[in-house]
């Protein structure tokens, strides 16, 4: 599939995904961010990257969330004393949510509507801070691309924290059951053509409905950490974890496989 189509395949799915997912949040978001003290980074799951958040100090530091889905995690980390806060996602949709949440949350914030290997050359070396969180890696084709847009966009010094679905857990993407053994739907670990959700990505309330077209990648350990450090992006910490970021595929596998990471890493 050409590229250019694949992003505007996935852009299609995306639009069509956020009315599921402001459905599942009932403007629980909408309310939650009228309080100062909101923050969506404070579930249970997220303890470890926020003791990692703490290390850094945000007073003054311009950060930036790519990609950024509806910016409930970018005004969450404003909360941390950002002085300004630029998100970047494909989706129309959530840009447009992402900028009602904002107003409300008064936030020095903006979002842009852009495919995120697409971002303009203003933000060259603007950003002290990027976050990448759960669900983002499996979007890009290549890494090094997606990587090299993160480099040239921090700052010298600039950090970066990714707090990822580990590969692991993309094996039982397409089908697996633990129950039947159905071993011939696991994911290869090794594939590199693109993945398909057909059932739609309301990941939040769980809907299935006739979904447009998207396309996701399985990508190595190895992959991720090469595409940091071909970018002039060098790791600080890397850590991985038994707890999954949106649910376990079975509970009796909890705790023994790793189905999360961590990586901080700075601009060099």
């Amino acid at each position: 599939m050409i590229e250019k189509n694949l992003f505007e395949s996935n852009r299609a799915a995306w639009n069509q995904a956020a009315v599921y997912h402001q459905r599942a949040f009932n403007r629980s978001l909408h309310i939650g961010f009228q309080d100062p003290k909101f923050s969506t980074l404070k579930k249970e799951r997220n303890y470890v990257v926020n003791e990692r958040l703490k290390q850094i100090d945000f007073s003054g530091k311009t950060i930036s969330h790519i990609p950024c889905n509806n910016g409930r995690e970018l005004l969450s980390l404003m909360r941390l004393g950002a002085k300004e806060g630029v998100g970047f996602d494909i989706s129309d949709a959530a840009i447009s949510e992402a900028e009602e949440l904002a107003e409300i949350a008064k936030a020095n914030v903006r979002f842009v509507r852009t495919n995120a290997l697409e971002i303009d050359e203003t933000y060259n070396s603007y950003f002290d801070f990027i976050y990448i969180s759960q669900g983002s890696l499996q979007w890009f084709p290549n890494l090094n691309d997606y990587f090299s847009v993160i480099s040239r966009l921090l700052k010298k010094d600039g950090k970066i924290i990714i707090f990822e679905i580990h590969p692991f857990k993309y094996f039982f993407e397409n089908g697996f059951s633990f129950q039947a053994q159905n071993f011939e739907q696991l994911t290869s670990y090794f594939k590199t053509s693109p993945n398909n959700y057909p059932k739609g990505l309301d990941y939040f309330g769980n809907v299935e409905y006739e979904s447009n077209e998207c396309f996701w990648f399985m990508h190595k350990m190895s992959e991720v950490i090469a595409a940091i450090l071909h970018n002039g992006i060098e790791i600080e910490d890397f850590d991985e974890y038994p707890f999954d970021l949106d649910g376990t595929p079975n509970k009796e596998v909890e705790g023994k496989f790793p189905f999360s990471y961590l990586i901080t890493a700075k601009k060099k």
